[in-house]
């Protein structure tokens, strides 16, 4: 089984994934899988308040999987030693919870993910840079031609990507899914241009970030459900 769910800003919407908003964990095993979408909250400072909430994701029956968002501590992500799992990078938190980094396809139950988190926070005046704001949280060139590059490898074996999971969402979605503006961020462009790549080939593209769970078409975002995909 697959899980998709939205931001957790651990600890504000962590809630989602207790056992009575979330009571179909009973059925699962470490063989089954929930995607968060990004801003998960996890890595933020090492602290007392960090510590309790790896011990309660670590009792989870399940395996989290995780895409970073613009609110985490980019630093410490980037500091973790990088290991191959189902074919892309990833970041091994505990035994149950992995970070699945920019750019990366895996193949997970029989279908093709490409993972491209990262956003631009619109509230960083705000925030201390270092404290509570992190430069990395917008992807890089490298982490944009990389996921380029891993897509052309795909279609250069006539494979094909089934599912697109993300933080945010492409720049053209934003007017129309969200009646909002786009806020000049990087990654919504970069996501333009890896839609254009993935469009008649996905079956669906999840995504979080924005404060409402809305649906247009094979597009969906994500806040307060947990959705099963598979």
């Amino acid at each position: 089984m697959i899980y998709l769910t939205g931001d957790t800003h651990i600890p504000i919407d962590i809630s989602k994934l207790n056992t009575t908003n979330f009571p179909e964990q009973k059925q699962m095993t470490r063989d089954d899988y929930v995607i968060v979408l990004g801003d998960f909250g996890l890595l933020w400072h090492e602290d007392k308040e960090y510590r309790h909430w790896l011990k309660w994701l670590r009792e989870k029956p399940f395996t989290i999987l995780w895409i970073d968002g613009n609110h985490e501590n980019h630093d410490w992500i980037r500091s973790l030693p990088v290991e191959t799992w189902h074919g892309g990078k990833i970041h091994r938190i505990a035994d149950n919870i992995f970070h699945l980094m920019r750019g990366q396809v895996f193949d997970i139950e029989g279908k093709r993910f490409l993972t491209m988190g990262g956003a631009q926070s619109t509230d960083k005046k705000f925030r201390l840079e270092g404290k509570s704001w992190w430069a990395g949280e917008v992807p890089s060139e490298v982490e944009g031609f990389e996921a380029m590059q891993n897509l052309q490898k795909l279609h250069a074996a006539g494979e094909t990507v089934d599912y697109v999971l993300t933080h945010t969402c492409p720049r053209f979605l934003v007017s129309i899914m969200f009646a909002a503006y786009d806020n000049c961020d990087p990654t919504t462009r970069l996501l333009d241009a890896i839609h254009l790549e993935v469009m008649d080939e996905t079956t669906g593209w999840y995504f979080g970030h924005w404060p409402e769970d809305s649906d247009l078409e094979k597009y969906h975002c994500l806040y307060e459900r947990v959705l099963r995909l598979m």
